[in-house]
């Protein structure tokens, strides 16, 4: 091997390594998602807040495991639900680009809801999975604004499944260079 295939090769492997900094191992991932909708019907509109905050760990280069927090609150006249969750998740980062990747998440978790409908109170609580791919969008080296397309079942006192997209900001710390 010529001294100049061998800087050559050392610089290839110095790319590679920066290409990987963002999702390697041994880095953070901190940030998640929020969320705020108006729907405005007769007689009366509904206003919903969702907020997500998620740590993960990348325990190799592109997978990550972490656990996310759900809060949520809904309101809509004189009825209002508030719900609390937590749910770990696994991620893997498919390779690509240094600007973008793509992932897919999964997640198993418990929900808690709070109903308050005209005075009466109701709680329901059950098992929530969710799964679907993401793209994450990097700003720069550490932060990245994502977008999640996810498929969500609950199941346990009340039933339901649910097709959203997500949006949020993540911070990819502390990954070996």
């Amino acid at each position: 091997m010529s001294i100049k295939s061998f800087l050559l090769f050392i610089a290839a492997c110095n790319l590679m390594n920066h290409l990987y900094a963002q999702t390697g191992k041994g880095g953070v991932l901190l940030g998640g998602t929020a969320g705020f909708q108006v729907q405005f019907t007769d007689p009366e509109s509904t206003t919903n807040v969702e907020l997500s905050p998620q740590l993960g760990f990348f325990i190799a280069n592109n997978l990550a495991i972490g656990g996310a927090l759900n809060f949520n609150f809904s309101k809509s006249g004189d009825s209002n639900a508030s719900s609390f969750g937590i749910a770990p998740f696994g991620r893997y980062y498919f390779e690509g680009e240094k600007s973008s990747r793509l992932f897919v998440q999964a997640q198993v978790g418990y929900l808690s809801t709070k109903f308050d409908f005209f005075g009466d109170d109701e709680t329901i609580s059950g098992t929530q999975i969710g799964f679907g791919p993401g793209v994450a969008i990097f700003l720069n080296d550490h932060v990245a604004i994502e977008g999640l397309l996810a498929y969500n079942i609950l199941g346990g006192d009340f039933s339901t499944n649910d097709l959203g997209l997500r949006f949020g900001v993540q911070a990819y710390l502390g990954a070996k260079e």
